[in-house]
Order: structure tokens, then C-alpha cells, then sequence
């Protein structure tokens, strides 16, 4: 699988088409490139990304365009600086986190299109609806149910996905309207 290269400029004119800024510290404006979902990413300082999981048929690759980045590739942590190029196989655990005192702005390609633009979506409708309002209990069932909804977009490893199912099911059960 040829990934795209990675080419936005962001030069001020970053407007968010996803504002998570006060839940979860981070905000994703939308790219248009042929055969992938993509996206430019503000992650603020100090600031956990996704638990460590894989993409069953996709391949992403991140490109550091301001910042530092600490990404989890496989079985370690690696350190990207603005320039840097990392793109992670289909199947293979990561994770991404801010570990620095600054944001950082990075864009990210994931090929070939399945659904995970809608996936991210669908996270933002229980963040506008106050369902997910940080990393309280509440809401990671929430989040759990999204990531449970799109097993073909995403499997977490750590938690485990029957984790993730289970805390899914916590939800509809008790936090259900």
C-alpha cells in the first residue's frame, strides 16, 4: 500500500472542523486527498491521544508540521520533531500523546478510506452533546462505544478490545437516554 505524501502548509489558516480543545485537547481540521481520511491535528501540551491500538486495513502515517510528538509504534516510544515522517502499517499497535509544554500540529493520512472520518464524528456528537466531558468514567463508556461501533476502523490493545466492548455495553446499559 503507497501512502500519499504528505503536503498541507499551515500557515495561520488552521480553522478546526472538530473542537475538542476544552475535553480533550485537541482539535482536527479536515483534509480533501484522494483514497485517504486525513486531517491536521492541534494537540494541546501535556496531552494524551488515543489508547494504544491498530487499524485492522489501514495504514497511517504522521507528519510533524510544528512541535514534538511522542508516538507509540509496535513496542516503544519514539520522539517526532517538526519534519519527521512516520507512517505506521495496518495492524500494528500505536498511540500518539504530547509529553512537551507546547502544542503541537501534525497531519496525519490514514489510506485507504474506511470510515474513520465518521468514527471521529461520531466521538464529537457526544462531546457537543456533554456526554464526553474528559477522561471521567461516564465518559470513557462513551468513548468505548464509539471505538466498539467501528471495529473496522479500530481495535484498541491496551485496553484490551473485549475491554473496550465491555465498558461499551456499561454504557448502553446504564447511561443510555
Amino acid at each position: 500500500m503507497e501512502t500519499t505524501i504528505l503536503s498541507t502548509k499551515t500557515t495561520g489558516g488552521f480553522r478546526p472542523d472538530i473542537d475538542q480543545m476544552e475535553t480533550l485537547g485537541t482539535q482536527i481540521q479536515w483534509l480533501d486527498i484522494e483514497n485517504a481520511e486525513a486531517g491536521t491535528v492541534l494537540l494541546a501540551a501535556e496531552t494524551d491521544g488515543p489508547p494504544i491500538h491498530f487499524h485492522p486495513t489501514q495504514e497511517e502515517t504522521f507528519y510533524i508540521q510544528q512541535g514534538e510528538l511522542a508516538v507509540y509504534k509496535q513496542d516503544r516510544w519514539i520522539t517526532l520533531k517538526a519534519g519527521d515522517l512516520l507512517t505506521i502499517p495496518a495492524k500494528t499497535p500505536h498511540s500518539y500523546k504530547n509529553t512537551s509544554k507546547s502544542p503541537v500540529l501534525f497531519e496525519f493520512h490514514i489510506t485507504p478510506l474506511v470510515r474513520f472520518r465518521k468514527m471521529l464524528e461520531a466521538m464529537d456528537v457526544y462531546v457537543k452533546q456533554g456526554k464526553i466531558k474528559g477522561t471521567d468514567f461516564k465518559s470513557v463508556t462513551y468513548m468505548c462505544r464509539v471505538m466498539a461501533d467501528f471495529p473496522d476502523v479500530t481495535q484498541s490493545v491496551k485496553p484490551p478490545q473485549f475491554v473496550v466492548k465491555l465498558m461499551a455495553g456499561i454504557n448502553r446499559v446504564f447511561f443510555e437516554n
